[in-house]
């Protein structure tokens, strides 16, 4: 189950570090979770408020043949109609299809 993280606070961070030559992929937004959940599978570590989760992060070396499927944009914010459109991303569109 996730915890509510107020939408001020949701954010996405990728930090690509070329000297280690792996890349760090850190979320608490729940939709962006599920997607990257479903494309590359589980997280390398879990963060948790109250048993609750309120983000992942996921760490790959930059040879991995999955660290492509982080950088497609769709994986980070979703769908491009609704950035076309201006309508707002909304997380409870994907909210019910894990926990």
């Amino acid at each position: 189950m996730w915890e509510q993280v107020p939408r001020d606070e949701q954010e996405t961070i990728i930090n690509v570090d070329y000297y280690e030559k792996k890349m760090t992929f850190y979320t608490s937004r729940k939709s962006v979770a599920q997607r990257l959940k479903r494309k590359v599978g589980e997280p390398t570590s879990v963060d948790k408020i109250n048993g609750r989760i309120s983000g992942v992060t996921y760490v790959r070396g930059l040879h991995e043949d999955d660290v492509k499927k982080f950088f497609s944009i769709s994986s980070v914010i979703g769908s491009f109609r609704k950035l076309r459109d201006n309508e707002e991303i909304d997380d409870e569109e994907e909210s019910n299809e894990e926990d």
